[in-house]
């Protein structure tokens, strides 16, 4: 029995009060974020530096191994040198969305690192850009693109990890202010980050969609 348990059968006891025991949980560092471009519902986070990263996933998730599409959307001002998002939250052994501006485009590349190096590019995650909610201003970039192979990864030799869908996740990011070596280029090699962070995105609440796939299909 947990002490704050007994304390308060023993508050009662002797008549006297005391707190009712409770559950202690993590509070999500993402809010609600309903985005106008595309009309779809994100779990969004937004960094000390502006940059905003918010993922979108379907209502219904198939059983089983759980594998869906799911997107990512990027919010970032215009003097950022690049973005990264990790799904599984640490910055090896699982995908990386490494996004940049490239003139009047958004640049999106598909990675994996395997150490503390410029990571390679990724073939098991492939994206499709959304023209809707991808486009440059003069203070900001934003690109958003469905992702297929974001929700599960790993290979039969180190087993499989799945995103959460119904529970709070803890997911990651990191940035670099210096521009990457080749922006034109989706393979350009970039300098380590100058941030990174770690917040609780609430999925289960905040990123579900109804007719997720119809609803990305048409965008």
């Amino acid at each position: 029995m947990l002490f704050s348990e007994v304390a308060a059968r023993a508050a009662a006891f002797l008549g006297l009060t005391a707190p009712v025991p409770r559950q202690f949980a993590f509070e999500p560092d993402s809010v609600a974020y309903e985005d106008p471009d595309t009309g779809l519902k994100f779990s969004s986070y937004t960094s000390a530096r502006g940059i905003s990263w918010r993922v979108a996933i379907p209502e219904d998730i198939p059983e089983g191994d759980k594998i869906f599409d799911t997107v990512l959307q990027v919010e970032a001002p215009i003097d950022v040198g690049w973005a990264g998002f990790a799904w599984g939250g640490h910055m090896t052994y699982n995908p990386l969305t490494i996004v940049w501006p490239n003139g009047n485009n958004v640049v999106l590349s598909s990675r994996i690192a395997y150490g503390y190096y410029s990571p390679p590019e990724y073939p098991n995650a492939e994206y499709r850009i959304v023209k809707t909610g991808t486009h440059v201003n003069a203070t900001h970039f934003q690109i958003t693109a469905v992702c297929t192979g974001c929700s599960r990864w790993g290979d039969e030799d180190i087993g499989f990890t799945e995103l959460d869908p119904e529970y709070d996740s803890t997911l990651a990011f990191a940035y670099g202010d210096y521009p990457v070596d080749t922006p034109e280029d989706p393979s350009s090699t970039f300098g380590i980050h100058d941030s990174l962070g770690h917040p609780v995105f609430s999925l289960g609440t905040q990123a579900k969609n109804a007719d997720f796939a119809s609803k990305i299909e048409q965008l």
